[in-house]
């Protein structure tokens, strides 16, 4: 599998679709009723289905270019969530993965509770907060100081896009009326990149 970095998937497409994050939690219950839990996950799996958002005869024959483009399957692609795309400048961290690069992440919290997630997809125009001078990666996420010694960015705030790609290879429209199609449905999954 290779990521296709452009074209993400058109707009008017994951504007109309449903994605949202998901974990994988084993239970066991024994005979008198109580269950162990296993988070099989440290982080949530980001899954969608974005058979709403075809309906007319300009977004199928965008779908379906797209779709031929990165052969169902095949290939991953960006895709803006338009349920969380943005990062907060009290949202945005930083992990220090050497003396002079530190990972993207967004950091959820609600009162106590509160999760980290890899951003590997900033979108152009990402500012990263610091004392220093700094690049920013567009296709990993990665922040690098520039200069010596470095400067640990503060954080940063902006846009992302979220690495997908199709979970099936087939694509089935129904025709309903001239230029009116359904779909049964056509699910897309995050690649942990």
């Amino acid at each position: 599998m290779t990521f296709k970095e452009t074209p993400r998937l058109p707009e008017a497409l994951s504007a109309g679709s449903k994605i949202g994050p998901g974990y994988s939690t084993s239970v066991a219950r024994n005979l008198g009723g109580f269950e162990a839990n296993n988070q099989n996950w440290s982080m949530p799996l980001y899954e969608g289905d974005i058979g709403y958002a075809a309906r007319t005869q300009q977004e199928l024959d965008d779908l379906l270019a797209f779709f031929h483009g990165v052969a169902g399957r095949h290939h991953g692609f960006r895709v803006k969530n338009y349920y969380d795309y943005k990062v907060t400048p009290d949202q945005g961290t930083v992990l220090q993965l050497s003396t002079h690069t530190w990972q993207m992440q967004k950091t959820y919290t609600y009162g106590a509770l509160s999760m980290t997630r890899k951003i590997s997809k900033p979108v152009a125009g990402v500012v990263v907060a610091g004392a220093g001078t700094y690049s920013v990666d567009y296709t990993t996420g990665i922040i690098t100081a520039i200069g010596s010694p470095a400067v640990a960015p503060t954080g940063w705030s902006g846009q992302f896009d979220t690495p997908m790609k199709f979970n099936t290879d087939k694509m089935l429209p129904l025709w309903i009326a001239i230029e009116r199609y359904e779909w049964q449905s056509i699910p897309i999954i995050e690649i942990r990149l």
